[in-house]
């Protein structure tokens, strides 16, 4: 019986080694066609870019998800009033089924939803999504912008540009048209300067409720504490101030011999942000902290820096 056995696997290993010595010259054409070790993953799918900015004062810290395919997108999670998820991220393109829930450890919670609508995006399209309005009288929604594809995203050299978007919701109703001036300062706690509407670094007018202004290029603040641009929101077409903000943005100065590039702020060279006007928590609601109380400006940069 041993016998038998050794002989049945010799046979099989001679079969074997027959099959293996008829695909030695197969495998000799397919070595030599790629013998970098290196295998070709290929150029990444078409993506739609997003970000994403929390608006609405009477809800708290929030998650944006998709929900009809599972993606790798936490920066859109836990976004907190008057913050944002940062940089545009990758996400796929068409029709999507979007979220908005309340952020929170309790399932009972997490399962309310604050938006359950579709959004359409295009790929190799930059888009801000904004959770705007007020949730209390289901007067919120989630706004879909298109911006400007990265190739028109201004380039203003020694200088930097800011856009406003007007996001702010007053205590029953959005803010009407604003304009907003950029006002020099070398404090982020001093008093807004009596001589705001003449001594300024520019202005953006007549900016409507979930709209975006034209870029203004302002000077470089200098690279020191404190120096920074206070944003001064008024009524538009008149000087009652409804509130005035300095986000505390003034970038990271490039970083000798850094294979990466200076982080975009108020006073790095060529920074391109868009500065959202965001109105305050309101008293009694989630996460309605005294800070948050207050209407702020918060900055996304419209591009990345490359190194010099």
């Amino acid at each position: 019986m041993e016998l038998e056995l050794i002989r049945f696997q010799g046979v099989n290993t001679m079969k074997y080694g027959k099959v293996l010595l008829c695909l030695i010259p197969f495998l000799g054409l397919a070595a030599c066609a790629d013998n970098s070790g290196i295998t070709e993953q290929g150029a990444p799918e078409p993506a739609a870019l997003v970000r994403f900015v929390n608006a609405v004062p009477d809800t708290g810290t929030v998650d944006f998800r998709f929900v009809d395919i599972v993606e790798n997108l936490p920066s859109l999670q836990g976004v907190a009033l008057q913050a944002t998820s940062g940089y545009y991220q990758r996400t796929e393109p068409g029709a999507r089924h979007a979220r908005v829930f309340p952020y929170s450890t309790s399932a009972a919670v997490t399962q309310i939803m604050l938006v359950d609508t579709t959004v359409t995006l295009a790929a190799e399209t930059r888009y801000t999504l904004v959770y705007a309005g007020r949730a209390n009288g289901n007067q919120d929604k989630l706004a879909v912008l298109q911006d400007e594809p990265l190739a028109s995203v201004p380039s203003p050299g020694a200088s930097i540009a800011i856009r406003v978007l007007h996001a702010a919701w007053g205590t029953t109703t959005a803010v009407g048209n604003v304009d907003v001036y950029f006002v020099p300062v070398t404090s982020a706690t001093a008093a807004t300067p009596a001589d705001w509407q003449t001594n300024n670094a520019g202005k953006v007018s007549n900016v409507a409720f979930l709209a975006k202004s034209a870029y203004a290029t302002l000077t470089v603040r200098p690279a020191t504490t404190g120096n920074l641009y206070r944003f001064v929101v008024a009524q538009a077409g008149t000087s009652t101030v409804l509130f005035a903000a300095t986000p505390n943005q003034p970038g990271v100065q490039q970083v000798t011999g850094a294979t990466y590039g200076p982080q975009p702020g108020m006073q790095v060279a060529g920074s391109v942000m868009t500065a959202v006007l965001i109105g305050g928590a309101i008293p009694g609601t989630k996460d309605s902290t005294t800070a948050l109380q207050s209407p702020a400006v918060a900055l996304f940069h419209d591009k990345v820096l490359n190194p010099s």
